[in-house]
């Protein structure tokens, strides 16, 4: 039976032109929405340009904020983002991270105009985050003003489960474009690790410049890989120090920030794809890495274990010492990261955009039928229906 096409408006106070995770996802979503027939429009709070050549309707609210970004709560934020939500008339509205203002003013706007809401947490919780959002749930209830909640990974949803006691917590995985990141892999004479993140300290890109001499030393001096480190941000200066420190600056590369095709391109010629990063919420960029061909080490911490299953695409590690043994084993070890990278690309399907689309309307229509107190589609929480 043929879909019902839906108008539905995506908050998310960050925004292009800022480059991030999130930012990317949402433009991504939106473009994915539309793609598939439906009507998407972005209402942001970041400054930039008014539209971009890509179909996707964009409102940027003209309001007040605190640096770098985040939304103040007034009457003239309120009432603008109302006059949108009156004049657009959408079917739904999908908010993004429990961090930032914009969403619970666009939940609370919904609930009270009766517009059913998703909203979507892109961000892992820590421990200081779990009970201030506890806290604030008891006081304001802001856990139930959007129709449903999602995660973008099992571990996030768990946490939203966890702070608002709702039993209706749904996965909603980022998604990305697999076909787009397979490559002709070209393995290099020297193996390279390559990491690609911003350079912020939750980050963790520090981690990859100590790991240099630690991977070294336990490698003859032809394995000794060359590490490339993709992004930017204010840690820069602190890595290129360290590395000057630990005397490893000519085996790593720092070309700054590179679009998704300059990065699928330096994945083709690369060997062992790193992450430090202790909490990922889901990781992406491992999605985007594992579709190029490239095994995985990662942190079994947060939402990463939702993409790298152990000893099948890559490794998880517990310790720093095991994120440095995993790297060591996949680099002397040319037939295990063959087999490893052989099947990754096709196990990261399920985060191909058309399945992940498929979800996201799922959990929409269940959302309006919801709220209009009709029978929506029987769903398990990944969002895919019940057999």
């Amino acid at each position: 039976m043929p879909r019902k096409k839906l108008k539905i408006g995506i908050v998310s106070e960050m925004y292009l032109p800022r480059i991030g995770g999130l930012e990317l996802h949402v433009r991504d979503l939106a473009r994915e929405l539309t793609r598939h027939g439906h009507e998407a429009h972005i209402i942001t709070n970041t400054p930039g340009p008014l539209s971009y050549d890509d179909g996707v309707k964009l409102y940027r609210l003209d309001t007040p904020r605190i640096p770098i970004i985040h939304t103040i709560r007034t009457p003239k934020a309120s009432d603008a983002l109302k006059r949108i939500l009156e004049k657009e008339q959408y079917d739904i509205l999908h908010t993004h991270n429990a961090f930032l203002p914009l969403a619970h003013m666009a939940n609370f706007a919904a609930k009270k105009l009766g517009l059913p809401s998703v909203l979507t947490e892109c961000s892992w919780l820590g421990a200081g985050w779990l009970r201030f959002f506890r806290s604030c749930h008891r006081i304001s209830d802001w856990g139930n003003w959007p129709t449903f909640l999602s995660g973008v990974s099992r571990c996030v949803a768990d946490q939203l489960a966890e702070i608002t006691g709702r039993n209706d917590v749904f996965i909603l995985h980022n998604g990305v474009r697999v076909e787009d990141w397979k490559t002709e892999h070209r393995e290099p004479a020297r193996p390279v690790v390559v990491s690609v993140m911003r350079f912020t300290k939750r980050k963790r890109p520090i981690d990859i410049v100590r790991a240099i001499p630690r991977v070294h030393e336990k490698l003859p001096e032809a394995l000794r890989p060359r590490f490339l480190l993709i992004g930017d941000g204010l840690e820069r200066r602190r890595i290129v120090r360290e590395a000057k420190r630990l005397g490893v600056l000519s085996h790593l590369e720092l070309p700054g920030f590179l679009d998704r095709k300059e990065i699928r391109n330096r994945f083709a010629e690369c060997s062992v794809f790193a992450l430090p990063t202790e909490r990922e919420a889901m990781s992406i960029v491992c999605v985007e890495a594992l579709s190029a061909g490239l095994p995985v080490v990662a942190m079994n911490m947060g939402g990463v274990s939702d993409v790298v299953a152990q000893g099948e695409e890559g490794y998880l590690c517990g310790s720093s010492d095991e994120f440095i043994s995993s790297i060591v084993r996949l680099v002397e070890n040319a037939e295990l990261r063959n087999k490893l990278a052989a099947a990754a690309p096709s196990r990261v399907q399920r985060f191909s955009w058309d399945g992940v689309i498929e979800r996201h309307l799922n959990v929409f229509e269940l959302a309006i039928a919801t709220v209009k107190g009709e029978k929506g589609p029987q769903l398990n929480r990944l969002g895919t229906l019940n057999a």
